[in-house]
């Protein structure tokens, strides 16, 4: 990959202004009780989330991108500013629908996700469980094999 240089400037700024200012405001939002502004930034959020989840996937297609990280600290800027409203107009044409339209197999698949981890987990547990028992049985075998030993030494 070539070096570029804006992207050395452009790609730092970008990180803070799609995710320091906006947590930050989020916390703001939250601690003045303000429900337009908590739901401005929760639609923010989804937006954002949904757009890097896309740029990680895509970032050997978008990484040869001439001014990539200029075009995304603008779109980030434009997602963010009350006068354009770009996550809530991003949210309600496209990703509203989407998730209306496949929320019952989302969250099926989620209640799913979570049964299978949590079966997962306990089967670990119970492994390492079994295994520190394993181990513990072997410390006291070890032990009663070495206080035999001596006492035999001694005599």
């Amino acid at each position: 990959m070539a070096f570029r240089p804006l992207a050395v400037v452009t790609k730092p700024v970008a990180v803070c202004v799609g995710f320091v200012y906006p947590a930050y405001a989020s916390y703001k939002a939250l601690e003045a009780r303000a429900p337009e502004s908590a739901a401005q930034w929760l639609t923010y959020w989804v937006v954002f989330s949904l757009f890097t989840v896309i740029e990680g996937a895509a970032d050997w297609l978008i990484s040869w991108v001439p001014m990539y990280y200029l075009g995304k600290l603008a779109f980030i800027l434009w997602l963010q500013m009350p006068q354009t409203q770009g996550a809530n107009l991003i949210y309600k044409t496209y990703i509203l629908p989407m998730l209306k339209r496949h929320e019952l197999s989302i969250d099926s698949a989620l209640e799913e996700g979570r049964k299978k981890a949590e079966s997962n987990l306990m089967e670990l547990r119970n492994r390492g469980m079994a295994h520190l028992s394993r181990l513990r049985g072997s410390e006291g075998e070890m032990k009663e094999l070495s206080d035999a030993s001596s006492s035999t030494h001694t005599a």
